[in-house]
């Protein structure tokens, strides 16, 4: 009896404890999800305040203010000083101003004042020297959209935009506004106290939910339930409880098991993956096999067995003999296996069986050094902290690279590659970044964000411009949707190019053939990037509604050398004029290649001989002699 009771006391507690477990949880989760909604309502009505601020500024100095500004005399000055000064103190932000870039310094060439400054005989005057300018400020004069910047002085804290403005002839110069932000902590603290005592009340409902919860796991903790082995937690726990600090792990995979999996169904993948773990679990006690995911499982041995048992194991096993009779289906493995201190086993037999996977081996021992792949996976971390700040701080800047027709000798067309801008001022290049983008799933954001900033860019001229779009943006309807809505108000839809990659183009071809088509209808042009895959390639793509081919910088790196390269691009140029589609060439770094692409009658080139890529557009090929002009 008492042994009854100590049970139900100690179940007792321990809902007592899950119920506050629960409690804290719920509680901290909405008193975050209120702070991050009642801060985000605060910045943005801070960043519109700004906005309005630095884009009145403009206004009230007027169109032609930096065209004459060696002809402003004191009085004009003091009157738009005055008027910014009104326009400040009716707009509540602390400073509005103009600056220009006199490098390397930073200019005042109009600015607001406060009472203070009157009677400190702090006035700024036209041309004062700004010495606190920041890397953000000098960088907002090559960049094309407004920049925001936080900082802190013995004021208090600020919040700053600087959008940039280009004069008649060509020069930057950038309105912005100071504002203060230390009023937004105490708005937080209210919000957070009145999300406290809302918070309580769903306490109970928080328990409830709980104990469900914990109903329904318990069934299925640590066992997987398609093939009644073990699963990844039952493993973690076994690792954790096993008194041995040194193991040996293997991570197995079944080779092209997803693919069955799609053909036949999860019944028969789940019968195939149950009869490979049986086979190992013949040889492996007394340790378990687990099911790590869909077509990996997992083999643990003891020290004085090792790493070379389990390879022995894999090696052996009969990947001669069919798995299944009906259907009649072998199987093939690939394994990674890592010894040593048991905390670290998992991590580094998942690198190893990525390994063996890219090498095509059937099993590979881990032996890389793990600092090298922790300092590696740091980089990565920061670099997707970088990005994502970026995005969230409208740090993501469109570069222009001009390309040159080379009957006109002019720019034709510029392509659009996204920037990042650190918060120090750096500028990333895509390589740099690219990666990330594609493991953090933020591809799809990413060509949102410059579909927007390139369309807002050229929706006033007239110059023709492409961008890059991936398979991933063409298969998800709510893209496509953002896409034809970007469309529909632009102007001059027959400007825009859509740059795809061969390769995706030839992977998903049916699927392609008719995005294509969809996006011609919306009277865009589509261009399909080559890297040098061959001419059947070159000419399956040809087939394809397209306005034109791109030979990336890979192609020509050989071209004068390889006479061959040279009849190929040719040969290519000819079939494009055949049907009426345009050939560009990137990569052109000399006045040589240039001749010798003019030679196959290419109509586009592109790369460091014509311009590099910049913030802004340039409507003449920048490293081009009149001569070289002259002869192309």
């Amino acid at each position: 009896m008492n042994k009854r009771n100590f049970a139900l006391k100690a179940l007792s507690l321990t809902w007592i404890v899950i119920g506050f477990v629960v409690f804290i949880a719920s509680l901290s989760a909405y008193v975050l999800y209120t702070y991050h909604q009642t801060r985000s309502t605060i910045v943005n009505g801070i960043d519109q305040q700004l906005k309005m601020a630095a884009r009145s500024t403009q206004l009230i100095l007027g169109d032609d203010y930096h065209d004459r500004l060696d002809e402003i005399n004191d009085d004009e000055y003091r009157h738009k000083s005055m008027q910014l000064s009104q326009l400040a103190q009716h707009l509540g932000v602390e400073y509005v101003y103009a600056m220009v870039y006199d490098a390397p310094y930073v200019r005042f060439s109009a600015s607001s004042y406060t009472q203070n400054d009157v009677l400190q005989d702090k006035v700024t005057r036209l041309l004062d020297l700004y010495p606190e300018a920041t890397a953000v400020n000098k960088s907002a004069f090559r960049s094309t959209q407004p920049l925001f910047e936080v900082s802190e002085d013995k004021w208090g804290h600020f919040k700053t935009i600087f959008i940039p403005h280009v004069t008649r002839d060509g020069r930057v110069y950038l309105t912005g506004a100071d504002i203060k932000t230390s009023h937004i902590q105490t708005e937080l603290a209210k919000s957070v106290k009145e999300a406290l005592f809302t918070a309580c009340f769903f306490f109970a409902i928080a328990l409830l939910v709980a104990g469900m919860y914990l109903l329904i796991l318990r069934k299925t903790l640590t066992t997987d339930a398609r093939t009644g082995f073990p699963n990844r937690l039952a493993l973690e726990q076994d690792l954790a409880k096993n008194p041995n600090q040194h193991l040996s792990l293997a991570i197995v995979a079944i080779n092209e098991l997803e693919e069955i999996v799609s053909f036949y169904g999860t019944d028969v993948g789940d019968e195939i993956i149950r009869r490979v773990m049986s086979h190992f679990s013949e040889f492996t006690a007394p340790f378990k096999v687990y099911r790590l995911a869909t077509a990996k499982l997992v083999l643990l041995s003891d020290a004085t067995k090792g790493e070379h048992y389990l390879s022995s194991l894999i090696n052996e096993f009969p990947v001669t003999t069919p798995i299944l009779q009906q259907p009649h289906l072998y199987v093939q493995l690939t394994a990674g296996i890592a010894s040593g201190n048991k905390r670290l086993l998992l991590e580094n037999a998942f690198i190893a069986c990525r390994q063996a996977q890219q090498k095509q081996q059937r099993v590979c021992m881990y032996g890389q050094d793990p600092t090298q792949i922790k300092t590696i996976q740091e980089s990565h971390i920061a670099i997707a902290k970088t990005v994502q700040s970026a995005f969230e701080q409208h740090r993501i800047l469109p570069y222009f690279t001009p390309r040159m027709g080379t009957e006109s000798k002019a720019i034709e067309q510029y392509h659009c590659t996204p920037r990042v801008l650190t918060e120090q001022g750096l500028i990333l290049r895509p390589e740099s970044f690219s990666d990330v983008i594609r493991h953090s799933r933020l591809s799809s954001q990413l060509t949102k964000v410059m579909l927007e900033l390139c369309t807002a860019h050229f929706r006033k001229s007239h110059h023709a411009w492409s961008m890059q779009l991936s398979w991933q943006d063409l298969a998800d309807p709510q893209m496509m949707e953002f896409i034809f809505a970007q469309l529909r108000r632009y102007p001059q839809p027959a400007k825009i190019t859509f740059e795809l990659e061969e390769q995706e183009v030839i992977e998903h071809f049916a699927d392609m053939r008719v995005y294509i088509n969809v996006l011609k209808s919306k009277g865009v042009n589509i261009m399909v990037a080559s890297s040098n895959s061959g001419l059947l390639t070159i000419s399956r793509v040809l087939k394809l509604t397209i306005d034109s081919v791109k030979l990336t910088s890979s192609v020509i790196e050989q071209l004068g050398e390889d006479t061959e390269l040279h009849e190929y691009i040719e040969h290519i140029a000819r079939l494009c004029h055949e049907r009426q589609i345009a050939l560009l060439v990137d990569g052109v770094q000399s006045k040589y290649q240039l001749e010798q692409l003019l030679d196959c009658n290419v109509k586009l080139v592109e790369g460091s001989l014509i311009g590099t890529p910049g913030p802004h557009i340039n409507i003449s090929p920048g490293n081009l002699s009149k001569d070289l002009q002259a002869s192309a």
